[in-house]
């Protein structure tokens, strides 16, 4: 085999070498970004771009390959003819081929060093996205377990004003009881007293000579202002006429009343009041007709309460 044979084959290793290099380069670098742009659609596009830039400078490689082959066989073709040119030598030749030759395989291995970096970079541009996803997914948590606390709050803080709302609302209907008891017991005090004036002036007719007792209130029907019906009912007022101070109740003989009782007559709402004493006229089964005995200052009107001991009310 002659020398230009042996640089031939020698270079034809080299070339080999420098291809399966780059091919393993293309095959890992392809792969290693199959892997690391899996789940990043756009860098998987980038990364196949970048495989068909790899294989289309391979197969420049290739044929730049072919070429020197080409170039090789040319000049081991015309070895006869450079021995025989004077004033020049042929290693002269060969060697000048060889240091081309030698000048493109560093040209070939700064373009995948070039490349090499290009992927490298993208590795690192992919690592630090994936990284912002998951500090982005750790934030998108801590969120949620803030809204899960905040939510746990408001449910606990409106159980807590519902309950203070019922407890207002108990304390201001114990209010408002406790304010028709007083002026009930106020009204009591009253006609009480009244009796009392009564009862002194009948003992003083007493005892005067001859004298007899004043028909007052107290007249053989014990204390008709305070007469109240055996069971503790409640009604409501159905009609009101002012002018004559009779009203007609909801409640009748089905519920034990009968003339004579007594019944107290009191307003809910926003201003709360006792109305004062009804005495029963006429029963019916279900309605009874009442007379005004004393008042408060304030109507009876329709949808008022009717109770018999509102000292007993709950």
């Amino acid at each position: 085999m002659t020398a230009v044979g042996k640089i031939l084959v020698f270079f034809n290793l080299i070339f080999s070498v420098a291809i399966g290099a780059f091919a393993v380069l293309d095959y890992t670098a392809r792969t290693h970004w199959a892997d690391g742009f899996k789940k990043l659609e756009a860098r998987v596009q980038a990364a196949e771009g970048a495989g068909a830039t790899y294989r289309a400078e391979a197969d420049r490689l290739s044929r730049d390959r072919e070429l020197l082959n080409d170039k090789f066989k040319a000049l081991a073709g015309k070895d006869a003819e450079m021995k025989g040119t004077p004033g020049e030598d042929p290693a002269d030749k060969v060697v000048k081929a060889l240091a081309g030759a030698l000048q493109q395989v560093r040209d070939q291995k700064n373009e995948i060093e070039r490349l090499s970096g290009l992927v490298a970079t993208e590795r690192k541009k992919a690592v630090q996205q994936e990284t912002s996803a998951t500090v982005a997914q750790d934030d998108v948590k801590r969120r949620q377990n803030d809204v899960d606390k905040l939510r746990s709050t408001l449910k606990d803080e409106t159980e807590r004003n519902y309950a203070l709302t019922k407890e207002k609302n108990q304390l201001r209907d114990d209010k408002v009881a406790a304010e028709i008891q007083a002026r009930t017991l106020k009204e009591i005090n009253v006609g009480l007293e009244t009796q009392m004036r009564q009862l002194v002036t009948d003992m003083k007719n007493l005892r005067r000579p001859g004298g007899t007792t004043a028909t007052g209130t107290t007249g053989g029907m014990g204390n008709p202002l305070n007469n109240p019906p055996p069971e503790n009912v409640e009604g409501l007022v159905k009609r009101a006429d002012p002018a004559s101070g009779l009203v007609t109740i909801t409640l009748g003989s089905d519920a034990s009343l009968a003339k004579g009782h007594t019944m107290d007559v009191f307003r809910l709402g926003a201003a709360p009041r006792y109305l004062g004493k009804i005495r029963i006229l006429e029963v019916s089964a279900n309605q009874s007709v009442a007379q005004v005995l004393n008042k408060s200052g304030a109507p009876i009107q329709v949808g008022d309460k009717v109770t018999s001991s509102i000292l007993g009310n709950k």
